[in-house]
């Protein structure tokens, strides 16, 4: 077993959106940080969210005014942060006879929510009276009933690319990050952590990390983790709820805005979305108490996301036929009595031991930089108490990630999205590529667009697509291999250029051209080769298990 000679004053659990933002705080601080996540970067919940930064509507009917106004505040942040992943898209909520909440009592919401945004939100909601208006803006929606509609604004975002550009700034600023790499236990001198071991998933080599701190930040997997690696704490933690969401061909339903919708079959809120030239159709809110490494959408899903879409779009005609692709995971929930999924809080807690183990449980995408500060803070507090002296000779700093860029939204003089059209208009004009492939570039990447269009300065075949009816072209598969710290064929393909999700064969057309240009890269045998093209086909497999309930788990 290899032993690290450094002594980091913590170690991360956990390399989802909570995790990286945990490693990037922590490190900005001047803490010397380990992070190890056992799969890729952002695979789990992280990149399995509505791809919304959203101040949680919903949440004003249950009265948390809190979340709402923190959730409201940190969507204005992250525009910032990263103008190119996180920007403004219109929402609109009809509303029919039958509906639970009615037009005017829905108004008065929206004008409770732009007063917690403090009138900042990317504009004003409006009022929309009368179905003949309503049907001009979205002609697919069921006419039967339809009183009006509430126009408001929140935003999309990349939620795997949220979750890598926290790892890559983290790593930029001195922390050790490593995917694939599960730690196996926790080591403890004079009652207090001392070490952790961890095993590299891809070798089986392990190693020894000495570390005064560790926080987990392990999501759905908290209870499993804890009860693995004695973590000292009890559990159920987490009561989790699954989550999925169908991805259709456009053509099925040509929206030219985000739905919120009711389903009519259970009353819980759901979204139609617009997103990469494809319909999503999510998501759903059922307990889960199964293993968290086995989620996949099953015919139950798909059925009712269907029966519910087919009844607020009846031109639609959705079948499970028609799904191109799904993707599922698990809210990290905190455990409460609740009459349903959809009633528990999604708001975090931090729990600390006496040995240095510091867990953060529960939360949302969209306040995931509260959390890694309130975390990071929790930690600090502990290692003063129990260590005296450790900052002696070097004194913290503030982190700021409030002002501070992630890195793709670094160098922007309009951090909006008009400074990200400016970008892409000048890399259009330097590159001689066309304005629809430098704008793709330029929301996909922030200012780290430039170095793509280096790439095909040199290469000029790496401006081609890889597939003819998406935008993605070689050179990002290249990037995603040389600069976004992709280890698998799956990481690729799943998420810095997710076919997997938006290609109509799901990538598998083109996974054996990407693994021997991996393969090449990264100088991996033969055996290495079959075991990337296996693993992939199985995730494809998986995702397509709603279709074949007895098909390959």
């Amino acid at each position: 077993m290899e032993a690290s000679e450094t002594r980091y004053d913590v170690v991360v659990i956990g390399g989802g959106i909570t995790g990286a933002g945990i490693a990037r705080d922590a490190v900005l601080r001047g803490l010397r940080v380990a992070l190890f996540e056992k799969d890729d970067f952002g695979s789990g919940t992280s990149s399995k969210s509505s791809k919304l930064v959203h101040g949680g509507l919903r949440y004003l009917e249950q009265a948390e005014l809190g979340l709402v106004f923190e959730s409201v505040s940190e969507r204005r942040v992250l525009m910032k942060m990263a103008p190119h992943l996180v920007r403004p898209v219109s929402f609109l909520v009809p509303v029919f006879n039958d509906s639970r909440v009615g037009l005017e009592l829905m108004n008065i919401g929206l004008w409770i929510y732009d007063t917690l945004a403090l009138f900042r939100s990317p504009k004003l909601h409006t009022t929309i009276r009368g179905a003949d208006k309503v049907l001009e803006m979205e002609p697919a929606l069921r006419e039967d009933g339809l009183k009006g509609a509430i126009e408001y604004h929140d935003c999309f975002t990349d939620d795997s690319r949220l979750v890598l550009e926290n790892i890559l700034s983290a790593v930029q600023h001195g922390a050790r990050c490593e995917s694939y790499t599960e730690v196996m236990d926790i080591e403890r001198e004079r009652g207090q952590v001392s070490a952790v071991r961890v095993r590299n998933m891809i070798t089986g080599q392990e190693s020894h990390v000495k570390t005064a701190s560790v926080i987990m930040a392990t999501g759905p997997w908290s209870d499993r983790a804890i009860n693995k690696i004695d973590a000292g704490m009890k559990t159920p933690l987490l009561s989790p709820t699954k989550g999925v969401h169908l991805v259709f061909p456009r053509e099925k339903l040509p929206l030219k805005r985000v739905m919120t919708v009711i389903s009519p079959v259970d009353g819980r809120v759901m979204f139609a979305i617009p997103w990469r030239g494809r319909t999503v159709i999510g998501t759903t809110d059922t307990y889960f108490d199964g293993d968290p490494d086995q989620v996949h959408a099953d015919a139950a899903d798909a059925a009712y996301l269907c029966k519910s879409a087919n009844n607020l779009f009846p031109e639609a005609n959705f079948e499970p036929e028609d799904v191109i692709a799904t993707w599922a995971g698990l809210r990290p929930l905190i455990h409460e009595e609740a009459d349903s999924a959809s009633d528990v809080s999604r708001e975090h807690q931090i729990y600390v031991n006496d040995d240095g183990v510091v867990l953060i449980a529960g939360g949302k995408l969209t306040t995931y930089r509260i959390m890694a500060r309130d975390t990071v803070k929790a930690t600090i507090r502990w290692l003063r108490d129990a260590k005296n002296d450790i900052f002696a000779d070097r004194p913290l700093k503030h982190a700021r990630t409030k002002s501070r860029p992630l890195p793709g939204g670094e160098g922007f003089a309009d951090a909006s999205a008009t400074g990200v059209l400016a970008l892409a208009a000048s890399i259009a004009r330097e590159s001689h590529i066309s304005t629809e492939l430098a704008e793709h570039w330029a929301f996909t990447y922030g200012t780290r667009a430039r170095m793509l269009a280096a790439m095909v300065a040199e290469d000029p075949t790496l401006v081609e697509r890889v597939q003819p009816d998406l935008p993605h072209t070689w050179a990002e598969i290249d990037f995603a291999i040389q600069h976004e710290l992709a280890v698998t064929v799956d990481d690729v393909l799943s998420r810095r250029v997710p076919l997997l999700l938006i290609g109509r064969d799901q990538g598998l057309d083109v996974v054996e051209k990407v693994a021997l240009r991996m393969a090449k890269m990264r100088g991996w045998d033969q055996q290495r080769l079959d075991r990337e093209l296996s693993a992939y086909r199985l995730t494809v497999a998986n995702s397509r298990l709603f279709r074949d309930a007895a098909g390959p788990h």
